[in-house]
């Protein structure tokens, strides 16, 4: 009897299951925004077609100009022959000249999208998002997801998503980062850095050695190359670090003159890949003249770089969100003011 019950359950739900063919639908993966002279923006669209081709998924492109963001659905049904759906996308590029105008619109239309789920990954592109979606369509994949994922396990990107981007574009004492791409040799798109928001327009791009020290100040396990130029009695060389794990306790405080100032403390795991020739690691004293060298290294990139942060007025770490509920200081005096303290092991 009970085999019996479980036999009509499954049959009622298989009846009440609305079924789509893959094949008749368009089914965007990659969607991209720029705008153009006249203020009208531009949606660019990746989807497979699986009838094209049966050796393998013919990438199409579909190119659409509206004034309003909702209104790129409706037109883009109009260029197929198949229902365009957009609940698989993916990944969604904003091009740079779009981002510098401002895209508090279009971040208002994620979050009333409910089709769009949270784990979608949002970029940036050096070029038009157009350009660069064509570009992409040449190299007869989708996986665009699938480089921006490589590049945070294996590489110097920290994690991110559309949940993390948006809490950070409306959360307090923090600015909101995406991965940055770009058109390479050969067409091929790469990832480039990191694209940081001040309000909802593009301010600044983190190169790779500043992406990483980013990484290392914002995540717990991240991996990533940093070059240390030394010096010691007139020999110079070069110390190459690959970092594995990282720990940071930033501290709130008050100095001698009773001035609130903040110290960082970082516990760092790496293995040094290349030193010169001069260090003679069976000797206790080279150790520790190395550990020297890199402790000061790194001290001195992370401070330029959280030099670059505050020219910028950009705070993409959350910093402001530390001390933001626990002291009446203006966030933009603190920020930064000292880095005291470095720990090594």
């Amino acid at each position: 009897m009970l085999l019996f019950l479980s036999f009509v359950c499954l049959l009622t739900l298989f009846g009440c299951t609305r079924t789509r063919t893959i094949d008749k639908l368009s089914i965007v993966h990659v969607f991209g925004f720029d705008m153009d002279e006249k203020k009208q923006l531009i949606g660019t669209a990746l989807y497979p077609d699986y009838t094209k081709s049966k050796s393998r998924d013919e990438v199409q492109v579909l190119r659409e100009k509206a004034p309003v963001a909702s209104l790129f659905y409706q037109r883009m049904n109009k260029l197929t022959n198949k229902p365009v759906k957009l609940s698989k996308i993916r990944v969604l590029v904003l091009g740079k000249d779009f981002a510098e105008q401002g895209i508090e619109a279009i971040v208002g239309r994620f979050i009333n999208t409910p089709e769009l789920g949270t784990n979608i990954q949002v970029a940036i592109s050096e070029q038009s998002a157009e350009e660069t979606l064509i570009a992409f369509s040449k190299e007869k994949s989708l996986t665009m997801i699938d480089m921006l994922r490589h590049n945070m396990v294996t590489q110097n990107l920290p994690e991110m998503n559309l949940h993390t981007f948006l809490n950070h574009f409306y959360g307090q004492g923090m600015d909101a980062y995406v991965p940055m791409i770009s058109i390479g040799q050969e067409d091929k798109i790469k990832v480039n850095g990191i694209g940081i928001f001040k309000d909802d327009k593009f301010k600044l791009q983190l190169n790779e050695e500043q992406t990483f020290l980013f990484s290392v100040l914002k995540e717990s396990h991240n991996e990533g190359t940093l070059k240390i130029e030394v010096e010691d009695r007139g020999r110079k060389g070069l110390l190459i670090v690959r970092g594995y794990d990282n720990k940071q306790r930033w501290k709130l405080f008050k100095n001698r003159q009773g001035e609130q100032e903040l110290k960082l403390a970082l516990d760092l795991e790496w293995t040094v890949y290349q030193y010169p020739d001069w260090f003679d690691l069976k000797k206790e004293e080279d150790k520790q003249l190395m550990k020297k060298h890199i402790n000061t290294g790194v001290k001195k990139k992370v401070e330029e770089f959280l030099a670059t942060l505050k020219e910028n007025e950009v705070d993409p770490i959350g910093i402001g969100n530390i001390v933001r509920s626990r002291i009446k200081t203006g966030i933009n005096d603190l920020f930064m003011k000292n880095i005291l303290l470095f720990q090594f092991r």
